[in-house]
């Protein structure tokens, strides 16, 4: 395959290369991937182009729940107007909580998912003092609603429903 080639191009070559049971595997993983990415285009945060340069029809993760926008590839949040400033392990431990909405992650799953093979040393005050700086930048009003709950003892979640 030639790396000038268009994505039509190569995946004509790529289908000719497979089996039956390949194709039908391929098919899956990209209609499953599909249904995971959610398009928000009416707020004002969001992009006016979904699709950025030099990505051909794909769409970008975008995820609204009320006031709260959250885009994973330009790692983006927004609180209504207000664009929220957010180190990596912010970032990180806010898109592990939405992306399992009203599960309750424990504190170990936290530390592991976030910081990788250096968990071993991180204490569940270290994951309060995160998630409290995460529920900080984002309350960016009085009325503005909190997100992120508390399970005490247990670890945290993104309260969808509240």
């Amino acid at each position: 395959m030639d790396i000038s080639e268009n994505g039509r191009q190569i995946a004509e070559k790529l289908l000719i290369l497979l089996n039956d049971t390949q194709r039908r595997e391929l098919a899956e993983y990209i209609s499953h991937s599909m249904e995971q990415t959610v398009s928000v285009v009416n707020h004002p945060c969001a992009t006016p182009n979904p699709i950025p340069l030099g990505y051909v029809d794909q769409s970008l993760t975008e995820i609204q729940d009320g006031d709260l926008y959250f885009c994973l590839e330009l790692r983006k949040v927004c609180v209504g107007d207000t664009e929220i400033d957010l180190t990596v392990k912010e970032f990180d431990a806010l898109y592990l909580l939405i992306s399992n909405r009203n599960r309750i992650l424990t504190f170990e799953t936290l530390a592991c998912q976030i910081w990788g093979e250096e968990y071993i040393d991180i204490t569940t005050k270290t994951i309060h003092n995160l998630m409290s700086r995460v529920r900080h930048k984002l309350q960016v009003s009085p009325d503005t609603r909190n997100y992120i709950v508390c399970v005490r003892g247990v670890g945290y979640k993104f309260d969808a429903e509240n």
